[in-house]
């Protein structure tokens, strides 16, 4: 509490893959839930800047103000690099904003989402629906309430785009950036498949972006980091790293441009040009990944 505001502290977590000291504060409008789910603590708040935001385990996970800059580019880049959409899998992404997303293409004939805690998908749908904007209700999406580990492991060939819309790795997802689990997601990837991988912060987890993907270099022949600066998650600088056995690098900015006119769609953040330079790295950033 603040000169009688209230506000709600996001604190680096002591885990392996995070730097500790670091304290953000977001100043609260209202608390709209609060509760636990069966894997973790779920909150939902109205925050004065960023408007609804998701908390659980006290770390932010999406907010209403800035949730199209993580989204579209978690999302966009591989839907965009692939030569022939059809089947997508998300793993996470239980609020809906991936899934809304995906279904921007109108190429794409399946959308599963497999997320394991059922009471997220319910409280987004509830306090959220500007995340999804009715993308569950879609006929193309397949909603299974599920380990992703377990599902990812009964699927094979099936999806030309994997998208890993996770939490950090210390609750539910801890086993989400193992290296069986990539080599399963290889699995179940068609020809020129690619997956999208939510890979943190390079200010307060340099070391889960690099072990994202180191991993993921001994699993895929093309490994691509891009970044995205995100006001809503703490330091703000985000990581998303591509991976595939395609070489997606080779598609060039034209042919980006001629498939982004095609859609006809009208995104607030991913473009073609910023989908080209998101992928240049400043110095200290490719050190680290080194």
């Amino acid at each position: 509490m603040r000169k009688g505001k209230q506000y709600i502290f996001e604190v680096a977590q002591e885990v392996p893959y995070d730097i500790t000291g670091i304290q953000i504060g977001y100043q609260v409008r209202k608390k709209l839930y609060e509760g636990k789910s069966a894997f973790q603590r779920v909150e939902v708040y109205n925050l004065m800047f960023f408007g609804r935001t998701l908390f659980l385990d006290g770390v932010l996970q999406t907010a209403e103000q800035d949730e199209f800059i993580y989204h579209e580019m978690l999302c966009q880049a591989p839907l965009f690099l692939h030569p022939s959409l059809g089947n997508v899998l998300i793993i996470g992404g239980g609020d809906g904003g991936a899934l809304r997303e995906v279904l921007k293409h109108r190429s794409v004939k399946k959308a599963v989402v497999v997320e394991i805690d059922g009471k997220v998908v319910k409280l987004s749908r509830k306090y959220l629906p500007f995340l999804s904007k009715n993308a569950f209700s879609d006929k193309r999406t397949k909603l299974v309430i599920e380990d992703g580990k377990k599902f990812i492991k009964k699927h094979k060939s099936e999806f030309d785009v994997i998208i890993l819309d996770l939490s950090d790795p210390n609750g539910p997802s801890k086993d989400l950036i193992s290296l069986p689990f990539y080599k399963n997601i290889k699995q179940a990837l068609r020809s020129n498949g690619i997956v999208s991988v939510q890979s943190g912060s390079f200010i307060t987890q340099p070391k889960l972006v690099s072990t994202i993907s180191k991993r993921l270099q001994k699993v895929f022949s093309h490994v691509q980091v891009r970044k995205a600066v995100v006001p809503s998650y703490y330091a703000g600088e985000y990581i998303f790293t591509l991976a595939s056995d395609y070489n997606f690098s080779k598609v060039t900015l034209g042919t980006l441009a001629k498939r982004y006119k095609a859609s006809k769609m009208r995104l607030k953040y991913w473009s073609p040009e910023i989908h080209q330079a998101s992928s240049v790295l400043p110095l200290y950033l490719k050190q680290e990944l080194k």
